[in-house]
């Protein structure tokens, strides 16, 4: 029984955990970017 209301829990958080590295990745490549455009500039 504890089982099974443990269970709908784990996909929220491994949602959570996806969404956050996303969010990382996201930004590092904006910043990536934004730096590529800069080099260029010069």
């Amino acid at each position: 029984m504890n089982f099974a209301t443990n269970l709908p829990e784990q996909p929220t958080f491994h949602e959570s955990k996806f969404k956050e590295t996303m969010r990382e990745n996201l930004r590092f490549i904006k910043s990536l970017l934004y730096l590529t455009k800069k080099i260029f500039m010069l």
